[in-house]
């Protein structure tokens, strides 16, 4: 099981939204949501965590699950019990999160605005590939972010100066409203996605 939502960032959130998280998390990630770096950060994860009960509702999982979701030491949102992998990623007013069985990365990018040449003579010189145009540089990003944050230990030095981007992963990309490019790595096939759900928070 694999399953893909997309939501819009709250413009703000009243204290019914930290009492739900309260209700759901542990005291380690609301003490980590009241630490954000300011408004936007804090509305970031206040929208993604509001996310995840309501994805964990809709898909008729435990809830109470939710309490297992820890910061590791490399920083990383994991849940030990090994039965549910959360990834999320955010670009602008948009979060990603995805949901599945098997380890999982996802990030999600803006493509409106193009790279600079610098930044993609970059990731050329890292990567060891050649980028074609504005649409391969994200496709090629936004998959070496996705299969950094498949890793719970790993991150995108170990992409660009090792050789983790040679060992096999499955990707798969979406475009959505022409605007934002998701992608989602696995280990393993991924098995098919339904459909990815728009949630409103």
């Amino acid at each position: 099981m694999t399953r893909l939502f997309i939501a819009e960032i709250k413009p703000a959130a009243d204290d019914s939204c930290m009492d739900t998280i309260r209700h759901h998390f542990s005291d380690e990630l609301v003490n980590r949501l009241t630490k954000s770096p300011g408004t936007g950060h804090w509305l970031k994860r206040v929208t993604s965590r509001l996310m995840l009960v309501k994805i964990f509702k809709e898909l008729g999982l435990d809830t109470t699950l939710l309490r297992e979701l820890h910061y590791n030491p490399h920083g990383k949102l994991v849940m030990d019990k090994g039965i549910l992998n959360i990834s999320i990623s955010y670009s602008n007013s948009i979060v990603a999160c995805v949901v599945s069985e098997n380890k999982i990365g996802v990030d999600i990018e803006d493509v409106s605005a193009p790279p600079t040449s610098k930044t993609m003579t970059l990731l050329e010189k890292w990567t060891g590939r050649k980028v074609k145009d504005q649409m391969d540089f994200f496709m090629l990003w936004t998959q070496i972010e996705s299969i950094a944050k498949l890793y719970d230990d790993k991150g995108l030095a170990d992409i660009f100066y090792g050789n983790l981007l040679s060992e096999k992963h499955y990707t798969r990309q979406y475009l959505l409203n022409h605007n934002y490019l998701v992608s989602m790595s696995a280990l393993t096939c991924l098995d098919t996605v339904d459909q990815i759900k728009t949630l409103t928070i």
